[in-house]
């Protein structure tokens, strides 16, 4: 990845806050240069990408019904093309999604299901 600074964040409420973010963008030396990094960015990408991966996420756990669940994933701030991206990365920089399902006993699981009619 590219270089990395600390840059301010505003959220969709106007406060300010400070997030690391890596530049996305490649660039050749000589070429044309993002300067994303040297003004305001937006945090309602971040949240866009939250909302699409709950959704999935939810839609899949309303299918299968397990008694509990827990989620976990990270997100990597960057900026490409001189907005505030995220980006799906643990600590390690690979993708990560942990997910824990639990049923229990004797409750009925989505193969299980009947309808009375």
């Amino acid at each position: 990845m590219g270089d990395e600074k600390t840059v301010d964040v505003e959220l969709p409420n106007g406060k300010l806050m400070m997030a690391r973010v890596q530049q996305l963008d490649v660039t050749l030396p000589g070429g044309p240069q993002d300067v994303g990094l040297d003004r305001m960015l937006s945090f309602d990408a971040v949240g866009e990408a939250l909302q699409g991966v709950g959704s999935v996420i939810v839609d899949s756990l309303e299918r299968i019904k397990p008694s509990k669940a827990t989620v976990e994933f990270g997100l990597e701030l960057g900026v490409k093309g001189g907005s505030l991206v995220s980006v799906f990365v643990d600590s390690g920089s690979k993708a990560s999604l942990k997910v824990t399902l639990e049923w229990e006993s004797g409750a009925r699981n989505a193969g299980d299901q009947t309808t009375s009619g």
